[in-house]
């Protein structure tokens, strides 16, 4: 009897376990990764690299030839934009089966700093850069592939079709209530602020906001 209280003791005891900060911060990412990736398939997702009318090269073309190639060329941007919605709403369909969706992300989070003018008490103002474990996503809905950042400039990353998140760690207040995180892109930074959901029991995103438009 005396073993059986031990082991309904110790059982007790593993299972309220607290989490490590790291754990925590993965269980958030877990969570809303498949938020955010929505967000990148519905604003920033490219199937066709064209060059927009703008950017045509003046000295090599002459009047007639550019006015041609800018007519053919917003052609190719209706159609663009056509393939560009029928596939960000097919990947959006799918993340809602299990690892049905891929995205990959950076495999080192970044050095993040609570923004100025956010009033919110997280646990720490700050954290340094640490690296990923692709068992960290184990949970999360979409499958996540790490990848070095020396391979986004290069090979089939940097012309892959899905999502490459390049993110920062996440601030987490005392009370595991709030957290909130960056998507760093190279047209521009974005904030994901996130709330525990008692409800749903899981992190969601509360808002995500745009570097421009914040201040």
């Amino acid at each position: 009897m005396k073993k059986v209280f031990l082991l309904l003791l110790f059982f007790t005891l593993f299972s309220c376990k607290e989490k490590t900060y790291e754990e925590l911060e993965a269980e958030v990412l877990c969570d809303v990764l498949p938020e955010v990736a929505k967000y990148e398939f519905i604003h920033f997702s490219h199937l066709i690299n064209i060059p927009p009318p703008h950017e045509l090269d003046s000295l090599k073309y002459n009047r007639n030839q550019i006015d041609s190639l800018i007519s053919i060329d917003l052609n190719n941007w209706k159609k663009f934009e056509i393939l560009r919605k029928k596939k960000s709403d097919s990947l959006v369909n799918l993340m809602k089966d299990y690892k049905k969706v891929e995205i990959g992300i950076i495999d080192t989070l970044r050095y993040i700093q609570k923004l100025g003018i956010d009033s919110k008490l997280y646990k720490f103002d700050s954290l340094d850069i640490r690296k990923l474990n692709v068992k960290e996503f184990t949970k999360c809905n979409l499958k996540v592939n790490l990848i070095n950042y020396k391979d986004t400039f290069e090979g089939e990353d940097k012309n892959s079709d899905n999502p490459l998140l390049f993110l920062t760690r996440v601030l987490i207040d005392e009370k595991k209530q709030n957290a909130y995180f960056s998507v760093l892109k190279i047209y521009g930074t974005y904030y994901v602020f996130c709330e525990y959901s008692k409800e749903k029991q899981k992190w969601i995103v509360k808002e995500i906001i745009n570097q421009d438009d914040y201040y």
